[in-house]
């Protein structure tokens, strides 16, 4: 229900656990467990009092980031693309040699700033991604600090 809302939290640097196949109990359990906040678009969940819950109303993700700006204060883009988008990892700096398999030739011939995941191998480098992604948050989050 919020898998693409888990990955833009993730492109701004918030630690975000994602599990889709997860039910409610499970959910709850780990939020309290880990001290995380549950956010979530289901109307039905019971609100337990060791939980901090976030309920969502916007159907779409631009939408949904305003509405955690409002409520968590989810705007600021200074840790921009520093964790694994796929798996949460934190990055670290990796030289064109370390990333041999996971960027194409051309790419570690012409890039020298590569960052890779300690937990699934993903490879991230600037690209026009990037600068597509900061002007798609910019849009979502208008007004937020760099």
């Amino acid at each position: 229900m919020l898998g693409r809302l888990a990955r833009w939290l993730r492109a701004l640097g918030h630690d975000t656990a994602y599990d889709r196949a997860a039910g409610d109990a499970d959910l709850l359990r780990r939020a309290a467990r880990e001290r995380r906040i549950l956010v979530t678009r289901d109307t039905r969940i019971a609100r337990p009092p060791k939980v901090r819950l976030v309920l969502l109303h916007a159907n779409d993700t631009a939408g949904q980031l305003r509405e955690l700006a409002a409520v968590l204060g989810v705007r600021d883009r200074s840790r921009l693309l520093t964790r694994c988008l796929v798996c949460n990892t934190r990055l670290r700096r990796a030289t064109p040699d370390e990333v041999e398999a996971g960027a194409p030739d051309h790419v570690r011939a012409t890039q020298r700033d590569f960052r890779a995941c300690p937990g699934c191998g993903r490879v991230y480098w600037p690209g026009t991604h990037r600068r597509r992604l900061a002007a798609a948050l910019a849009a979502s989050l208008p007004g937020s600090p760099r």
